[in-house]
């Protein structure tokens, strides 16, 4: 039956097409943005836990920023230190070849100022953004010697965790304006030798070892000419022989001893060294003279100076030789910890540059539409759209063909 005043296969054909029409505006959507969850309508539940990963994934990326910068503080630190290690050597080198007979110590001084400027000027450099861990002012009232770097992230049933590696500047300063002295020096082992019971144990050695060398030149040349050789020659060369291990021995003895005596003494370098940075501070250190006995010194490399020390006496030079040691140890202490924060700041970037890639996986899963699945899906919803056009247009068309009945 035909009515005038309701079209029912209009309003089927209508019905039809706007609902393909909102699914065409929905797959239309979908190919613009690429995303199957746009709003909360689109689906409530992935729309609440894709924002709260992207609020993840936001703090991530602060992190990251954060520990890209508590790494590049730690670069500068490590880049600096390489630096003053590679001076330090060829500083150290310069003490070896003081040594040296006859050599002029004045200008080797003047190479090793170059160098102690030099190992201010990388220590004291070595800052980003404002953070300097081989240099300190301990004195500063906003002098705070743990530093704190952000290293991780994380969410665990809602709670939000933040990582932190700990750096202590105290362990890796090399200069501090708070420097101070240690204690003062000791004496020398020699003072001991009576004490240690060896009195006369080093001229003893002196006239033996010249009456060793004496008999041995003897003997060489009584070996050239066998037919004169005679067994008092070797007799006399193996009682000399004898007579200097003996003394020798006694005398090593002393020394020992008596740089045990002062090793112990008051003022010994076992006692307190100064406060300070490594290069700045002043150590207790040991330095053998030419004979082996130990004198305390009380030296540093800031100050360190051997233009003034004679060519007879190399108890200091040692004693700088044996501080050059000692502090290369403590530097290459400080390079060990901070290759060892750089590792694990390193390895927790790594860490959330791949969290954050998990999280917007995660998000990607489910959120974003299948373009080949979308794509087909249009066609056919334009197919069905104008497919509902042409069935409208046929149902308005009957009300049409009334007429014609009225014309007849």
């Amino acid at each position: 039956m035909s009515s005038l005043l309701t079209n029912t296969a209009a309003q089927a054909a209508l019905t039809t097409l706007k609902l393909t029409n909102q699914d065409l505006e929905k797959s239309s959507n979908r190919v613009a943005t690429g995303q199957k969850v746009a709003t909360a309508s689109d689906n409530a539940a992935y729309w609440s836990i894709a924002t709260t990963i992207r609020a993840d994934i936001g703090s991530l990326n602060a992190v990251k920023d954060s520990i890209g910068l508590g790494l590049a503080t730690v670069n500068a630190a490590i880049n600096g230190l390489d630096n003053v290690r590679n001076t330090f050597l060829d500083l150290k080198s310069k003490l070896t070849a003081a040594k040296t007979p006859g050599v002029d110590r004045n200008k080797i001084q003047q190479e090793i100022a170059a160098r102690q400027t030099d190992l201010r000027t990388y220590a004291e450099s070595s800052s980003t953004n404002g953070e300097a861990w081989l240099a300190a002012d301990s004195t500063s009232a906003n002098y705070v010697a743990n530093r704190k770097i952000v290293a991780s992230f994380s969410r665990v049933q809602g709670q939000i965790s933040i990582g932190t590696v700990t750096v202590n500047v105290d362990d890796t300063k090399l200069y501090d304006v708070a420097s101070t002295t240690g204690g003062a020096a000791g004496t020398k082992g020699t003072d001991a030798i009576t004490t240690a019971g060896a009195a006369g144990a080093s001229a003893a050695w002196v006239t033996a070892s010249a009456a060793f060398s004496t008999a041995q030149a003897v003997f060489e040349a009584k070996k050239t000419s066998p037919n004169g050789a005679t067994a008092g020659d070797v007799s006399t060369f193996d009682t000399a022989t004898t007579t200097y291990l003996t003394a020798k021995n006694t005398f090593d003895k002393a020394v020992r001893d008596a740089n045990n005596a002062a090793a112990t003494a008051t003022g010994a370098p076992a006692g307190k060294d100064g406060a300070g940075g490594i290069l700045d501070k002043q150590w207790r250190v040991f330095g053998a003279d030419e004979n082996g006995f130990n004198k305390a010194f009380v030296v540093s490399v800031k100050d360190l100076d051997i233009s003034t020390i004679q060519q007879g006496d190399i108890s200091k030079l040692n004693a700088y030789i044996n501080l050059a040691d000692k502090v290369l140890t403590k530097i290459t202490d400080v390079g060990t910890k901070l290759g060892a924060i750089q590792s694990q700041i390193q390895s927790q970037s790594n860490y959330v540059d791949t969290l954050i890639k998990v999280n917007e996986k995660s998000v990607g899963i489910l959120v974003d539409a299948d373009m080949e699945e979308e794509s087909t899906k249009l066609k056919a919803l334009q197919v069905q759209q104008q497919l509902g056009i042409q069935s409208l247009t046929i149902a308005n068309q009957s009300t049409q063909q009334i007429l014609s009945l009225f014309r007849s």
